[in-house]
């Protein structure tokens, strides 16, 4: 009777244990399925970025609106973002399309279009914002004026301190080189990849890491120094 009833708790955990196995397998298909599907449509993405893009060198600009309209958000998003708060972000993504009508002939395919975009942003923003600090321009807008970066409340307090904290945080990254102030921006805000970043700033996944891990202690150091947290601080910020 004792042998019979080991033998049964002994079938039972281990048909237990091949059903956990087989559940575990269909999850990890499951996982790997939907990462193809991704990957999917990421390429079929950019395999229509690129078949815009000779469209419009063969002289449909129809073409270039559809990029436009396709990518004109994350364009406005890593310019507000590189330049912080002002009045200028409009007139950034303006000078983005033009500077890509000027320069799709250029673009030979070997990279996604999306890669090849981002490194046109960053660049043209930096211009922007070099040419700003040349002339001694001042950063400050009313915050009123970029209402997407605050939340809305009933109460003034939190709208008072998601203002300090957009003050706080780009007045930290004022103090930042370029070079770091942009890897910051595009993997804190934008939420890219290290690789991602490399390939817009034209440099090495280590060098990525190297002025992230600078930037990120700075600027951390800076917005603790007025009595805030950083987590909280970056999430008023996107």
């Amino acid at each position: 009777m004792g042998f019979f009833l080991i033998l049964t708790v002994s079938l039972s955990d281990q048909t237990s244990r091949g059903a956990q196995t087989r559940h575990l397998g269909r999850g990890g298909l499951e996982r790997r399925m939907k990462a193809v599907l991704v990957h999917e449509d990421i390429q079929a993405e950019d395999q229509l970025d690129k078949a815009l893009v000779k469209a419009f060198v063969r002289g449909d600009n129809l073409a270039l609106s559809e990029l436009y309209r396709r990518h004109s958000h994350r364009v406005e998003s890593i310019a507000r973002h590189v330049m912080g708060p002002c009045n200028e972000t409009e007139d950034v993504v303006q000078d983005v399309f033009i500077e890509l009508q000027r320069c799709l002939v250029r673009f030979r395919g070997e990279s996604k279009f999306t890669t090849w975009l981002h490194r046109v942003v960053v660049n043209v923003t930096l211009q922007r914002l070099r040419k700003r600090k040349r002339k001694g321009w001042g950063r400050w807008v009313s915050i009123d004026k970029v209402p997407h970066q605050l939340p809305t409340h009933r109460s003034p307090e939190p709208q008072l301190q998601a203002r300090q904290s957009v003050e706080v945080i780009y007045a930290a990254l004022d103090r930042l080189t370029d070079k770091k102030r942009t890897v910051f921006v595009l993997y804190e805000f934008e939420g890219m990849s290290l690789q991602e970043i490399a390939l817009a700033v034209n440099t090495s996944v280590n060098t990525v890491k190297s002025r992230l891990f600078h930037a990120r202690r700075e600027v951390f150091r800076r917005v603790r120094s007025q009595g805030l947290l950083p987590t909280h601080t970056l999430e008023v910020v996107k």
